[in-house]
């Protein structure tokens, strides 16, 4: 197959030959190029280089890190506190009776406040590990006192079972005294959560 120059560009090349300024400003820019290249190339070497050189002091440390005996005191400490929560989890025969001895609790705790605060307990939820768990959900909410609100708290938190209050609001200005608790109940049932239908 034959190339085929177009005549535009013999035109350009024969320009160039005759023009030794020209052909000066083309080696000029040739350079330029090549130069800037060259800088790009250096610059993306630095920034591996750079990189390789994280990775490496982020491996030291955790090497480091994983020669240390703490982290099997750690280890440990935790297997041990995992056993002791499982022990505070009491015995339910189902969903509906963990919620109703949760809910009995409770609402015995909230009565003694002599306030009318509301009292809502949710449906039983399967934890997905372990499995024969039954969280139960409860929020109690409405007027009191802010140091009455810490003195229920600490009752709640006194419970023999395991209980845990992820969320708690309190607002205290003035005459607008106002809170909202959500309180988590633990049930071990006798058997994990039954598969579902298909």
């Amino acid at each position: 197959m034959k190339l085929v120059i177009p005549p535009q560009a013999t035109q350009l090349v024969a320009q160039i030959k005759a023009n030794p300024r020209l052909q000066a400003g083309m080696a000029l820019i040739l350079l330029l190029l090549a130069g800037w290249i060259l800088l790009v190339l250096g610059d993306a070497r630095q920034a591996r280089l750079a990189d390789l050189e994280d990775g490496r002091e982020r491996l030291a440390q955790v090497k480091q890190l994983a020669a240390e005996r703490i982290w099997l005191e750690r280890a440990e400490e935790a297997t041990s506190l995992a056993l002791i929560l499982s022990a505070e989890i009491p015995p339910a025969p189902s969903p509906g009776l963990a919620q109703a001895a949760f809910q009995g609790w409770l609402r015995e705790i909230v009565d003694t406040q002599g306030l009318p605060l509301q009292l809502s307990v949710q449906t039983p939820v399967y934890l997905d590990d372990p499995a024969d768990v039954v969280r139960v959900t409860a929020e109690v909410r409405g007027g009191m006192d802010p140091n009455r609100v810490w003195r229920m708290i600490q009752r709640i938190e006194a419970a023999p079972s395991l209980v845990s209050i992820p969320v708690l609001t309190v607002r205290s200005d003035g005459a607008n005294q106002w809170f909202s608790l959500t309180v988590h109940g633990f049930y071990r049932l006798p058997a994990p959560r039954p598969e579902a239908s298909p």
